[in-house]
């Protein structure tokens, strides 16, 4: 009998392995708390939510605000904050209201399945190994003096007029830099996915032109950043096209950093490109390499950089997390110490 005991014990302790690697990976998902801009209180009138003024302020419409999700993950004291870090994920589904997945951010795809009108703020999850996740759990980000957000929808979706862009990104700024003080933050760190790469770009110039903060480093990590050609977003109508050195199906639409910033002083930039189409011709773009920005090609499609999985729900997959995230990951722990 001695034999079978031992295998059945070795049987029930593969289990129980495998049991708790599983209970280990669903822990490891980091809870957050998640508010709606505009939420509609109990059976009575929508209201817009007290911490986020900023768009209603800004004139952003009442719609906008209702399909704008933020979470404020660590917010210490104004005079405490030396670094504000906020991440963006892309557009949310092709008509920017539907929940979809994003690595950078670390949400998944049904983050917004089970909201409410009558919901202010709930509980929602960051994904183990997502670049958020990545940054929290690094010990290199310090709760007493960092300010860390997460948007899950900024609703900054490519199909919206100029007029509302304008007035979405401005209200991002107000919002962001409120909860810090010019005269004692010393970096500030955005980082967007697709079209929250287009957002991190536009607020760091926000930013650059404002009394106070012109002098303090900026720095924008972005994976596959979608701007609106048609509307010269970035600058990048009727600029030449780049092809991925990687994959001469893909190709970049220009943008000429240089023109959109002027004489201001530059942030630095970090960006992993595709040049993949999105939908029909819309894509990444691309620009020349200088002293403060810096471009990585990707042989991925753009879905793919963004979820980092070839399917919505499935798990992240490691050289899709290597071509773009870790990166990323890598280059904002360096900019941490400068």
């Amino acid at each position: 009998m001695k034999p079978i005991k031992m295998k059945t014990t070795l049987r029930t302790f593969k289990v129980l392995v495998i049991m708790l690697a599983s209970c280990g990976y669903v822990y490891a998902d980091t809870e957050v708390n998640v508010d709606r801009v505009k939420w509609k209180e109990g059976g009575g009138n929508w209201t817009d939510h007290d911490q986020y003024l900023e768009w209603q302020d800004a004139g952003v419409g009442s719609s906008k605000r209702k399909k704008t999700y933020i979470s404020k993950y660590l917010s210490p004291s104004v005079n405490n904050t030396k670094t504000m870090i906020m991440l963006i994920s892309g557009q949310q589904g092709s008509s920017g209201s539907s929940g979809s997945s994003n690595c950078l951010t670390g949400q998944n795809q049904t983050w917004d399945s089970d909201w409410g009108t009558g919901d202010k703020t709930k509980a929602s999850y960051i994904k183990d190994l997502s670049l958020a996740e990545r940054l929290l759990g690094s010990g290199h980000v310090d709760p007493y003096n960092t300010f860390f957000s997460i948007v899950f929808n900024s609703n900054f979706n490519w199909g919206i007029t100029k007029g509302t862009k304008d007035k979405t990104e401005e209200a991002f700024t107000n919002w962001l830099l409120k909860h810090g003080s010019s005269t004692n933050v010393e970096r500030i760190i955005l980082l967007g996915s697709s079209r929250g790469g287009a957002l991190a770009t536009r607020i760091s110039k926000n930013i650059k032109q404002r009394s106070g903060w012109s002098d303090v480093p900026v720095y924008v990590g972005l994976l596959d950043a979608v701007p609106n050609v048609g509307q010269n977003e970035l600058e990048s109508k009727n600029q030449l096209t780049c092809t991925n050195p990687l994959n001469s199906n893909y190709y970049g639409r220009g943008a000429d950093l240089g023109e959109f910033f002027g004489t201001l002083n530059k942030p630095q930039i970090r960006h992993v490109v595709t040049g993949a189409p999105v939908i029909l011709d819309i894509r990444g773009f691309c620009a020349e390499e200088s002293s403060w920005y810096e471009q990585t090609w990707a042989n991925l499609e753009h879905k793919e950089i963004g979820r980092c999985n070839s399917e919505e729900g499935g798990a992240y997959e490691a050289n899709k997390m290597n071509a773009g995230i870790v990166l990323l990951y890598d280059w904002v722990i360096e900019k941490l110490y400068e």
